[in-house]
């Protein structure tokens, strides 16, 4: 008799462990926020160095002008912080602190205007890498002095970035076309024409006999002092319109077709002023004080 010797069943071969992908996966991860890391540093040194150079090549200068036969005010702000303000002083003079001082100011006349413009800085209204020499304030910070000889001169101011600061004084027509930025005005006029497109402004004008304030976006806030003017225009497309008026009787008429309109002094059809408000879209409120 035989006997079949039967072999024992082969053991099943083991997979080796499937952690080849996902150890160079890891490995990927960790390149790249070794990468990211060096990437951030090597950035805040970059504009460590851009602060510390710009702080270090700031100066102040002075530039006069005679201004003899000026009866008007052009000023172009497009970057940069303007003052205006009247001084004891003969020439106007404008002072300009910043990396660049005013050289790179325009200061000059033509006929009897008297022209004011900031330089266009490299990227336009600003690069905030660093914060400075780039941005709003590479133009630097800049003061208009104006005598006491241009008391009751046209003002023509033309914001699209940065500041524009009118500190008081005495103006005839004054003109404010507003693309962007940030405006605060104080001053007496005979009358006024404030046109804000974008942007945020604060104005205050003291014996305006007319008055015209027109907001497409951004915000808007005007008081008017003084005798009640004649007449005053009001156009709100966006955004938010605050206006003050003497107190008194107004003949108000108003167009709303879309938005809000918050009529707070009433209306006398009968009043010698009258206001007009156009309504498109945003909000509008009128008060008096």
């Amino acid at each position: 008799m035989s006997t079949t010797m039967t072999p024992p069943p082969a053991e099943a071969q083991t997979p080796p462990p499937a952690g080849g992908p996902t150890r160079q996966s890891s490995r990927v991860v960790a390149i790249l926020v070794i990468v990211l890391g060096a990437l951030i540093a090597i950035g805040a040194m970059v504009s460590a160095v851009f602060s510390t150079v710009a702080a270090a090549s700031v100066r102040t200068t002075v530039r006069t002008i005679d201004v003899a036969d000026v009866g008007a005010l052009d000023v172009d702000v497009a970057a940069g912080s303007l003052r205006i303000e009247y001084a004891d002083v003969q020439d106007a003079e404008l002072e300009v602190t910043g990396a660049n001082g005013a050289d790179r100011w325009t200061l000059r006349t033509d006929g009897d205007e008297l022209v004011v413009s900031s330089p266009d800085t490299w990227f336009g209204d600003g690069w905030s890498f660093g914060g400075w020499p780039f941005g709003e304030r590479g133009a630097g910070e800049a003061t208009l002095r104006l005598p006491d000889s241009l008391a009751g001169a046209d003002a023509d101011l033309s914001l699209a970035g940065g500041e524009l600061v009118v500190d008081e004084g005495e103006y005839g027509r004054f003109q404010l076309d507003m693309s962007a930025g940030r405006a605060r005005a104080e001053a007496s006029v005979d009358a006024v024409d404030a046109s804000v497109a974008a942007g945020s402004a604060d104005l205050a004008f003291d014996g305006a006999r007319e008055a015209s304030f027109s907001l497409s976006a951004g915000s808007l806030q005007a008081e008017l002092t003084g005798a009640q003017p004649r007449s005053v225009q009001v156009s709100v497309s966006a955004g938010s319109l605050d206006l003050v008026v003497p107190e008194g009787a107004y003949d108000v008429q108003s167009d709303v077709s879309a938005g809000d309109f918050d009529n707070r002094i009433g209306s006398d059809p009968d009043a010698d002023s009258t206001v007009t408000v156009q309504v498109s879209a945003g909000r509008a409120t009128l008060d008096a004080g």
